[in-house]
């Protein structure tokens, strides 16, 4: 039986919240037909490597992020409850999308039309924050499940030991171009304002939010539980879209992914991890039933 949605809730009107996410599921599916995945209408400012990354956030956007959209937001219209644990996966990432994809160009070193598409990646930053606002609220206290102490602490220190192995592969990238001026591969020459704002988004809102999700799972599940599904759900949908421009570079022969050796191997086992704890987060959501609080 469906749960029943209540109003009261929202901070935002329902039919506000889900039609954003319809219209943001277009953009997306926009971006990808007239990108260098479909048209090639839109022409990036970027170098080739960058263009192959563009194309595996393409279909990421066309296979995961669209879909949890159009879903969350069909059951949103509907008025159903569940709707909110599909929109929750994606706020974070639809303004991270739009901020690296329309300011991360390389303006004056290469030709390219993407300013003139600037609409489509300010569409996908007000309708992440837009998404935010309204999906957050929905959740309350009684909706957090019972955690395993044991599972729960064990889940908690892998995670984080990923996490500073992803720290220490982007610091010594930044440690190399400081004292070299270039990475190895030439790719930082290629697209050295692409390189800024992806470290400085990854350094200073991936990370910072995974070890807040890990720190708020630990201390307090039930009052942040909302709030842990936003960042599990970014987390997770960042690390299939890492994965995804990897295999595109892989299959290109792209020189600046092979430089990264060993340090691809963090990206996979990041998306495992996420998708465990997110997992352990819905779960009763899957198989009914489920009491909040934390069991030793």
């Amino acid at each position: 039986m469906a749960t029943l949605y209540h109003q009261e809730k929202d901070l935002i009107p329902w039919y506000v919240t889900g039609g954003t996410a319809l219209i943001c599921a277009l953009v997306l599916i926009v971006m990808a037909a007239l990108g260098p995945l479909g048209t090639g209408d839109i022409q990036y400012r970027t170098s080739q490597s960058g263009e192959w990354q563009i194309m595996g956030q393409d279909l990421t956007d066309l296979f995961l992020i669209a879909p949890l959209l159009l879903i969350g937001g069909a059951l949103q219209l509907m008025r159903r409850d569940s709707a909110k644990y599909f929109l929750v996966l994606t706020p974070i990432t639809l303004a991270y999308t739009g901020l690296s994809v329309g300011v991360g160009q390389e303006w004056t070193s290469y030709p390219g039309n993407a300013e003139n598409y600037f609409w489509i990646f300010l569409a996908l930053i007000v309708g992440g924050l837009v998404l935010l606002v309204g999906t957050l609220p929905q959740f309350t206290d009684h909706e957090t499940p019972a955690f395993s102490k044991r599972g729960l602490r064990l889940f908690v220190a892998l995670t984080a030991l990923a996490l500073l192995f992803f720290i220490k592969m982007w610091l010594g990238q930044i440690t190399e171009v400081i004292g070299s001026g270039d990475l190895a591969d030439g790719s930082y020459s290629d697209a050295s304002n692409a390189f800024w704002i992806i470290r400085y988004l990854d350094l200073g809102v991936c990370v910072p939010l995974g070890f807040l999700a890990l720190f708020m799972l630990m201390s307090r599940p039930a009052k942040a539980y909302g709030m842990v599904l936003l960042f599990f759900g970014f987390l997770i949908t960042m690390a299939v879209t890492v994965n995804t421009m990897a295999i595109v570079q892989v299959l290109n022969g792209d020189p600046a992914v092979a430089a990264m050796g060993a340090g691809l191997a963090i990206f996979p086992v990041l998306l495992i991890l996420m998708s465990i704890g997110l997992f352990y987060l819905v779960r009763h959501k899957i198989y009914g039933g489920g009491e909040m609080g934390t069991k030793s």
